[in-house]
């Protein structure tokens, strides 16, 4: 089973129906924004709870948008692990009330935490519940979880592992999130470190022809193999 397999494994609930987005006029009381496996996991785990949760799923922004109009006073948005940067207008038709898990630490917010962690070689990882800002990963915490960095010397290694903490988190806070209407306390931890980028990891990839070997090596652990770009030659040598 590859990598990304296990990762999805981890996070399986006993099957249910394909979710889909709803055109019809219902209302919707959970917006899921997240992808499908995700979303299949976390309507699940919430519907257990309350079965009269009204649940929807947005796997991008544009959906996202498209199920604004159909939400119930006091909706909830929640994020997992996703790639959505939900605007200020979206967040506004949820006032402190959407949410994210973010599959990084405190200590490392931002996009692809895992493999800036392993470039740094930091010997704890971790993920994070959080209150949704208009500023990425900014949201007052919730709850987190660290786990040590031991036999885990690869960035997609430790993703998996951050993966089943991710679920297992959620899984944690499900009961207060199925209870629409109710608030949620953070836990007093802050943010820290800095935050990283998908430009930068795509930068990261590309290394210069005299890179050093031990640079090289950490490189292709952290950063999911790396190339050199090679220019265009017009002469005729």
């Amino acid at each position: 089973m590859s990598s990304s397999n296990k990762a999805n494994a981890g996070a399986q609930s006993p099957p249910i129906a394909p979710l889909r987005i709803s055109r019809s006029k219902n209302p919707t009381d959970i917006l899921l924004v997240m992808k499908e496996p995700e979303a299949a996991f976390c309507a699940s785990a919430l519907s257990r709870i309350n079965p009269a949760l009204r649940i929807t799923w947005a796997p991008d922004l544009s959906e996202t948008r498209a199920a604004i109009g159909r939400t119930a006073p006091g909706a909830r948005l929640i994020g997992f692990s996703t790639s959505v940067i939900v605007p200020p207008d979206v967040l506004a038709a949820f006032p402190d009330d959407a949410y994210n898990f973010h599959p990084g630490p405190p200590e490392f917010p931002g996009n692809r935490p895992s493999a800036f962690a392993c470039y740094a070689r930091a010997p704890v990882f971790g993920v994070t519940f959080h209150r949704m800002l208009a500023k990425v990963d900014e949201g007052e915490i919730l709850d987190c979880e660290r786990f040590p960095v031991i036999g885990l010397d690869r960035a997609g290694q430790i993703a998996v592992e951050a993966y089943q903490r991710l679920a297992r988190i959620f899984l944690r806070n499900a009961v207060a999130l199925a209870r629409i209407g109710q608030p949620l306390s953070g836990n007093g931890e802050i943010w820290s470190g800095r935050k990283t980028t998908q430009a930068e990891f795509d930068r990261m990839r590309q290394v210069p022809g005299d890179v050093d070997q031990d640079e090289l090596a950490i490189r292709i652990k952290a950063f999911n193999w790396i190339y050199t770009p090679i220019g265009n030659n017009d002469s005729d040598a």
